[in-house]
């Protein structure tokens, strides 16, 4: 539903980035990251699925369009029990590793090399969102 506004002429030169990787949609939002436009961000995910999961949903997008794909957290102080730091730890472990999961998996499976598994972790982990948010060095 969301195609007609990303392919909105009066609308090209704005960025969407779809937060939580849009999950439960995540498969889908693999074709929708070939916009021009469309960002992935996959915050949240490392707190409601577990590595296994969010490295299958990983992959996919990584070997469409891993210049799209940007890791966060989603941290906030959900609740007295999980905290801005601990749901901060749990979300940036599980995401890291879902992140290490699916590139092994692209390695082992032959689609990148080594030095490529690198690059690719230093654009989801840092390089993606600087260029699309113009940071500095």
């Amino acid at each position: 539903m969301l195609e007609p506004l990303f392919n909105d002429p009066e609308l090209r030169q704005t960025n969407f980035v779809l937060l939580h990787g849009g999950w439960p949609y995540s498969r889908e939002l693999t074709a929708l990251l070939t916009k021009p436009n469309v960002y992935a961000d996959f915050s949240m995910q490392g707190l409601l699925t577990g590595p296994g999961q969010l490295a299958h949903a990983l992959r996919p997008w990584l070997s469409y369009v891993p210049e799209k794909v940007r890791f966060g957290t989603d941290a906030y102080p959900y609740s007295e029990q999980m905290g801005w730091e601990e749901s901060a730890y749990v979300a940036t472990h599980a995401g890291r590793t879902a992140l290490g999961l699916a590139l092994t998996g692209m390695l082992r499976d032959g689609e990148i090399t080594r030095s490529r598994a690198a690059e690719l972790a230093h654009l989801v982990l840092r390089g993606n969102a600087h260029r699309l948010y113009r940071l500095p060095d």
